[in-house]
């Protein structure tokens, strides 16, 4: 299968930073999810993992995607092929840029109807990231913000405006952000 990847860390910047290869097809486990990945995103995750981490061989980059179950495992009991997905992978395993990525279950949710694969694809790591930082980080309850204020420096990046959406809809804080260009002003 195609897949994206790169042979040595270093600088996005570098010659042959990011090369497309032939990979081996992923062979699902017990848990698994094979999924053909229908979009992808870039997070500052990837290129964190391109400069730092030396790969044995080439390695698939790609943390965030969106795609429809091919396949399932044998314990796998909440997605059956067809369904529609998204999830945020992991560093053990070979990322999703890629056609198709086993990923365990226990990652993986169901990918909401009103979102494009691209959209939604956007959405694990900047959401998970928001929802850890506001109530496991900060400590703050679902629906114990009235009366209460937060500020959310850098709104308009993906975190910053997952943040603005929990915080409002989960919690009725009054939010208060802050963005440093014009066109990120008005997002």
């Amino acid at each position: 299968m195609k897949a994206l990847g790169y042979s040595e860390r270093g600088p996005v910047s570098a010659p042959n930073s990011v090369v497309e290869f032939d990979a081996d097809m992923p062979a699902p486990g017990a848990r698994d999810l094979l999924i053909e990945v229908r979009g992808v995103s870039v997070n500052p995750v990837d290129v964190k993992v391109r400069a730092n981490r030396p790969p044995e061989g080439t390695r698939i980059l790609g943390f965030d995607a969106a795609g429809v179950v091919k396949e399932v495992g044998a314990d796998v009991t909440t997605f059956k092929p067809g369904d529609e997905v998204f999830y945020a992978g992991e560093f053990t395993r070979p990322g999703s840029n890629a056609e198709l990525q086993a990923v365990d279950e226990r990652l993986v949710g169901r990918k909401p109807s009103s979102l494009s694969f691209s959209e939604a694809a956007g959405m694990p790591l900047t959401s998970i990231t928001a929802w850890e930082m506001l109530f496991d980080s900060f400590g703050i309850k679902e629906g114990d913000g009235d009366g209460e204020a937060i500020l959310i420096i850098g709104a308009a990046g993906g975190v910053g405006s997952i943040l603005i959406h929990l915080a409002k809809k989960l919690t009725g804080m009054t939010v208060v952000s802050s963005a440093s260009r014009d066109e990120t002003v008005a997002w």
